[in-house]
């Protein structure tokens, strides 16, 4: 059984790449210069891209007694070519096993209800927010963000079955790597300075288990989002958690080995353990491991 699944996970994401190399002096130099970022707010505020507009307005709706559905529909329509995104999204194999084509946001929101529809929306905005270069981005970014897209959807259906709020454990999924992408754009740009070679070494990798959840906090800050998500990320690193951070907790552990599984380096068994351990009902189990090859493959 694998002592450290986090770990374990970024060997996964990186590769083999200078794994067991001791770092040398400049390699020393530059992680120094990147935990003095991350070590200070001013400095890591600068790092922090902005929140999208419109995921702010749908967040107060949703805080909204007094919104309607039409509330949303109206948000989304602010931005045609973004409504036009959500349409597209919508009527991708994911989201929508029916034959009749999805026209109109409204019939969106028959379809797939309003968590669906907000599911879609708050997804393809948050992928625009990751700021790492296209060689980055690649190597890394894309496969984070895979992961995060992965563990909301995990996130919503082990919340549902546990009458959570399934659209705020979905957004908490999505958010909840961010750290990780702030620390590898950090490493990237300082590496970009200082030398060519890429952060795959293994105090790297370390980094960002001992940093990324608190900088995902951080954001959350930032960003003023409610107070439910923040108090979800600070408690992935307590054992006394909110159902909602429970929710999270379980849901990056098994997403995490849901691509170890995938790529061989935990067997079927060991996977069955963990979800007795973590309590999941296999039929969840199931059914997210039916979507989670879609989401990658819907993810370019």
């Amino acid at each position: 059984m694998l002592t450290n699944i986090s770990t374990s996970f970024y060997d996964v994401m990186f590769g083999d790449i200078n794994s067991n190399i001791p770092m040398g002096k400049l390699e020393t130099k530059v992680l120094q210069k990147v935990r003095d970022i991350l070590n200070n707010p001013d400095r890591l505020s600068q790092h922090i891209p902005a929140l999208p507009a419109m995921i702010v307005r749908l967040l107060n709706t949703i805080d909204d007694p007094d919104s309607s559905v039409i509330s949303f529909v109206e948000i989304i329509e602010q931005d045609p070519s973004f409504a036009i995104a959500v349409l597209k999204t919508a009527n991708s194999a994911i989201y929508h096993r029916g034959e009749k084509e999805i026209v109109s946001l409204n019939r969106a929101i028959t379809v797939l209800g309003l968590s669906g529809l907000l599911r879609i929306a708050t997804t393809l905005l948050m992928a625009n927010v990751i700021p790492c270069k296209p060689i980055y981005y690649k190597m890394f970014g894309k496969q984070i963000w895979v992961h995060s897209v992965q563990c909301a959807t995990l996130c919503e259906l082990l919340a549902t079955r546990q009458d959570e709020n399934g659209f705020d454990a979905y957004f908490l999924g999505l958010i909840h790597d961010l750290g990780k992408i702030i620390v590898f754009d950090c490493l990237s740009q300082a590496l970009a300075e200082e030398l060519s070679s890429l952060p795959g070494t293994k105090v790297f990798k370390e980094l960002m288990t001992e940093m990324s959840i608190d900088i995902s906090y951080f954001i959350a800050l930032e960003w003023k989002l409610p107070k439910i998500y923040a108090e979800a990320l600070s408690q992935q690193r307590t054992t006394t958690r909110s159902a909602l951070a429970e929710v999270l907790y379980k849901a990056n552990q098994l997403s995490e080995v849901y691509l170890m599984m995938v790529k061989g380096i935990i067997s079927n068994d060991e996977c069955e353990n963990l979800l007795n351990e973590h309590a999941v009902d296999k039929d969840i189990w199931l059914k997210f491991t039916n979507i989670a090859p879609e989401i990658e493959n819907s993810i370019s």
